[in-house]
């Protein structure tokens, strides 16, 4: 019987790095070390990329009442919002405030369901490698084979939808990979027919009427930034937003998924769900359910930082060091889909409210980090 994932390898585009670059993706390597990777890539069938997706089309949903009971519980402790975030996020939520996009990793080695790890729902990056770049890798290697992935497309859509000509948008502009997505993004909606400008978080400004601007004191009448929601809670200007609110994309209520304090609430609402692992924030009620093997994720933890993976109480594996002093989610681990030694997540990506691709991170590490390199995909049968 033929395996729903494998992995392939391959020669190796002659010169790869000036095509990746040509299009957009500057930084695929660091330290002598591939990110972007051409020697090998993942193959699915056809049923496997269906289960990805409609695993990632389900929890979606599931989130989405979650941010549901969130607001009319006022579960705000349980996220470790504070009171102003709350207001806004609540604000947000009610008025639905415009999204564009987001991104679930997952957990599947090909057979059962497969299971959420979290939500990159409010700054999720590898984007243009998983809609441009992986796209033209197909076309070059493997025209005959198909991929999940129509994100390039959907995106223009879903931009085509935001009621305003101008969008800006920024990032902390010293990181690269930072960049190379609000590029990418900015093309998008060019494409959509959109004016766009890019700028560094730091060059907003506040008028005295009251309204965000660019450097040259232009209104920002939509932004789009590439800085987390948990960030911008910390600024100076953070309390001027109020009835700026709307203005900023992604909106105030991803606060509430980019949290990883949503998985014991997904877990609670939906209670031995296939596509959910048992969640809870303290130790004590995970090993309780009868678990033995978790990871332990900081709440507002980035690309694997602060995690530890424990087998009966004896760590096995960690990301890099950080988040120390955050809460902690305990969530049962999962076991990776795994080959020659790496072990592979799946990047299922959300436009609006369709899934409409599909990526992958593979590491030696269980623990998916900020150097984890990216892999492409093909599709068959």
């Amino acid at each position: 019987m033929r395996s729903p994932i494998r992995l392939e390898s391959r020669q190796a585009r002659a010169g790869w790095q000036k095509r990746v670059e040509a299009s957009g993706l500057t930084w695929h390597g660091a330290d002598g070390l591939p990110y972007w990777t051409e020697e090998k890539n993942l193959v699915l069938t056809l049923q496997a990329a269906e289960t990805l997706e409609d695993a990632a089309t389900e929890l979606h949903a599931l989130c989405l009442e979650a941010c549901e009971q969130i607001v009319q519980r006022g579960w705000w402790d349980r996220l470790a919002i504070s009171d102003t975030a709350a207001k806004l996020a609540e604000a947000s939520w009610l008025t639905s405030d415009f999204s564009i996009y987001g991104r679930f990793d997952l957990a599947w080695n090909g057979t059962g369901a497969p299971r959420l790890l979290e939500y990159n729902a409010d700054t999720p990056t590898s984007l243009l490698e998983a809609s441009v770049i992986q796209w033209q890798w197909l076309e070059d290697v493997a025209p005959e084979s198909d991929q999940l992935n129509s994100i390039h497309e959907a995106l223009i859509e879903q931009w085509k939808k935001l009621p305003a000509s101008r969008v800006h948008f920024a990032c902390a502009w010293d990181q690269l990979e930072d960049r190379q997505t609000i590029a990418y993004l900015a093309e998008t909606a060019e494409q959509a027919g959109k004016t766009v400008e890019l700028l560094d978080m730091s060059e907003i400004g506040f008028s005295e009427d009251g309204r965000f601007t660019d450097t040259l004191e232009i209104p920002i009448d939509r932004l789009f930034k590439l800085y987390p929601w948990e960030w911008m809670a910390e600024e100076p200007f953070f309390a001027e937003i109020g009835n700026e609110r709307y203005r900023f994309i992604e909106p105030a209520w991803k606060m509430m998924l980019s949290n990883k304090g949503i998985l014991p609430i997904l877990w609670e609402l939906n209670p031995g769900h296939p596509n959910l692992l048992p969640a809870f924030t303290s130790k004590e009620k995970l090993t309780n359910f009868g678990v033995t093997s978790w990871a332990e994720k900081p709440f507002f933890g980035r690309e694997g930082a602060g995690v530890r993976l424990l087998d009966h109480g004896r760590e096995f594996s960690a990301g890099a060091t950080g988040h120390q002093n955050e809460p902690v989610v305990f969530q049962q681990h999962a076991h990776l889909f795994s080959a020659e030694q790496m072990h592979f997540v799946w990047g299922l990506w959300m436009v609006g409210d369709e899934c409409r691709g599909l990526s992958a991170r593979g590491d030696l590490s269980p623990v998916t980090g900020n150097l984890s390199r990216f892999l492409p995909h093909r599709l068959e049968g």
